[in-house]
């Protein structure tokens, strides 16, 4: 199976603007979910993209199974700047077979949605 994209809720805020001086970083957030036992192929690979990390590897305890697999996943958030968004999805497809890509979020957003507000 090739990757899968997530589908966001119909009422989902979209916020696809591009980052301007006045939003603080010129970084932006990709979740990608793949199994355990891939996490840390995908780690190594996007440590070696510059500029780009994984800042959060969390685990899903709920069931969160693939259609072709049983095994538990993680989600992983990967910071990178616009300019590394290819080369990171480059990176992922060739590490493992496969995953989901969610979609990318600028850095205050990923921030808020982590709780916390400003960067403290």
């Amino acid at each position: 199976m090739a990757y899968a994209a997530y589908r966001e809720h119909p009422g989902a805020l979209r916020s696809h603007a591009p980052m301007t001086a006045n939003s603080g970083s010129p970084f932006h957030v990709l979740d990608v979910t793949v199994c355990c036992a891939d996490a840390l192929r995908v780690r190594r690979s996007i440590a070696g993209c510059p500029d780009a990390g994984v800042v959060r590897c969390e685990p899903l305890l709920h069931a969160c199974c693939s259609q072709e697999s049983d095994a538990p996943c993680v989600r992983l958030m990967i910071r990178l700047p616009l300019a590394r968004y290819a080369d990171v999805l480059h990176r992922l497809i060739e590490c493992v077979p496969s995953g989901e890509i969610g979609r990318l979020v600028s850095w205050r957003e990923h921030l808020a949605r982590c709780g916390l507000r400003h960067g403290h």
